[in-house]
């Protein structure tokens, strides 16, 4: 290979490993963002426990210190590493991963006595929401270094056959990567003929046709995957393995092929993987995640009504349990966050503040656009904004009235607004006219009366008959309501200087005696 084509693919593999680290933090945001926008930080563990070891958090009912994890939970912080290092316990040499080398010779590659060695398991993260743990497990690797010889890497995952962890057969695929290669998995020993049986393989064939491999694919040309039936046996052990694959042409520049039991859509497809000694299991050193369950082992949940056991491991309040594989595992209760293995663990989360931080999170926790959110203990309500009728977590809000009524309600509404206005005005006039005229002084005088308009319109008979005229205003013919007849001086509008002049006249005829005689 050129020295630009090794550039070029380390370049590209850096920029792998920089992908990779991004996915290995995606998986983990998701939990800490629960726990942070719930409020106050719930506990993790138990009181006087440490909750960390480096930059990976240890819940219960993991834990490193004497008193601070249930059995089968051992967590081993190796300080040697910088940031420290989180690794499961080997329970007595029950749980480790085994590395082997083997050489392969001869013209049909028959295998050499292997070279053995035992390491720790390391672990990535843990979310007790999930009861699942994330570990590294080494990339198994297959080399030509000729024509006829070949070295062989194979990583075996052993977990505590007693012990809470198990492969998760969902969680996991089988990925086999290089120009002609069969992965196969091996999840048992020799223990039963149905998990002897149970070997998902996969194969990948591109001898003399490595163009048509692609970034991002892994349909066989390059790299394929297997994924692991539901109906698996109980994994407490597996390796991805090789099926014997002959001489080949091209092992030069493509000499290695890998397999890796690895969770699922957590490895990209690259090109550059398929060139190099070891160039993928030497980008991925420290290995790659796998996913396994995990569970309290001994015991079930106890039936409703009845009191737990001793040692029942769902302690806090606002929790539950659920039976599954070999043991049960604690949740906490709905609308609840937190660790439901230590007391008052589960806590109240904020429904409305954790719908802000992502469509899942408004899918999982529904309010329309026209709803309004409100957190309450165990839940949330959703109502309608006002105005507005429906259901806004099952559907939406409608409009109470609709745009007809509206507009029906908005002329009405003008109508009546207009109709006050002109009596308004008018009322206004009147007022204007009675002060002008003197009337707050009139009022106050013996003898007189003051009529409105109203009232002149009908004893004059809508001012038909005029019987005299004044400087002040006409004299008309009325009737009263006893029909005595009477001559109405109606006055006209008087001006500022002629104001008090009217008011003496109009007086001063209130002071004769005549019973025709009266004045407005």
């Amino acid at each position: 290979m050129s020295r630009a084509s090794q550039s070029h693919s380390h370049s590209h593999s850096q920029m792998k490993l920089l992908l990779s680290i991004l996915l290995l933090a995606a998986e983990t945001g998701h939990e800490q963002t629960m726990g942070a926008i719930a409020g106050q930080q719930p506990p993790i563990t138990r009181e006087g426990c440490p909750d960390k070891c480096g930059e990976t958090s240890i819940p219960f009912p993991f834990g490193m210190a004497r008193g601070c994890f249930r059995p089968g939970f051992q967590v081993v912080c190796n300080h040697s590493f910088r940031p420290p290092r989180a690794f499961l316990a080997d329970n007595g040499g029950r749980t480790y991963q085994r590395m082997m080398d083997q050489n392969y010779t001869g013209p049909s590659f028959r295998p050499g006595e292997p070279l053995r060695r035992n390491k720790a398991v390391e672990l990535i993260d843990v979310s007790v929401d999930k009861s699942e743990a994330r570990i590294y497990t080494a990339v198994s690797s297959i080399c030509s270094t000729s024509g006829t010889h070949a070295v062989g890497r194979y990583a075996f995952t052993y977990l505590d056959k007693a012990g809470p962890f198990l492969a998760s057969p969902v969680r996991n695929v089988l990925v086999g990567v290089g120009a002609r290669v069969e992965a196969t998995m091996v999840s048992s020993f020799g223990e039963t003929e149905k998990a002897m049986a149970y070997r998902p393989s996969c194969l990948s064939d591109l001898v003399g046709n490595l163009q048509f491999a692609t970034d991002g694919e892994c349909s066989g040309r390059g790299c394929c995957v297997a994924v692991l039936p539901p109906e698996a046996p109980l994994l407490t052990r597996f390796v991805a393995g090789f099926r014997p694959r002959h001489r080949r042409p091209g092992w030069e520049s493509s000499p290695c092929s890998y397999g890796m039991v690895v969770q699922s859509s957590w490895y990209n497809f690259s090109t550059p993987d398929l060139y190099g000694y070891e160039a993928l299991s030497g980008r991925l050193a420290r290995g790659v995640p796998a996913v396994l369950d995990f569970a309290i082992r001994k015991g079930t949940c106890p039936p409703d009504g009845q009191q737990p056991p001793a040692g029942y491991a769902c302690v806090s309040g606002n929790s539950s349990c659920s039976n599954e594989a070999r043991g049960y595992v604690c949740k906490c209760s709905e609308h609840y966050h937190g660790n439901p293995y230590i007391t008052n663990g589960c806590q109240d989360i904020d429904e409305c503040k954790l719908r802000k931080q992502s469509h899942e999170l408004r899918l999982l926790y529904p309010c329309s656009d026209d709803g309004i959110c409100s957190n309450r203990v165990g839940g949330y309500d959703c109502r309608c904004k006002p105005g507005m009728k429906g259901d806004p977590i099952k559907g939406h809000c409608t409009e109470k009235f609709p745009l007809p009524t509206k507009v029906v309600v908005g002329i009405a509404a003008f109508i009546v607004v207009s109709v006050l206005m002109v009596m308004s005005h008018q009322l206004l006039k009147l007022k204007r006219f009675y002060e002008q005229n003197g009337g707050p002084v009139l009022k106050g005088v013996k003898n007189i009366r003051i009529y409105r308009r109203k009232q002149l319109k009908q004893i004059t008979n809508n001012y038909r008959h005029i019987i005299g005229e004044g400087h002040f205003g006409k004299v008309y013919m009325g009737t009263l309501e006893d029909k005595q007849h009477v001559a109405i001086k109606i006055s006209i509008k008087v001006d500022k200087d002629m104001k008090k002049e009217f008011i003496d006249e109009v007086i001063i005829q209130s002071g004769m005696r005549h019973k025709n005689i009266s004045g407005s």
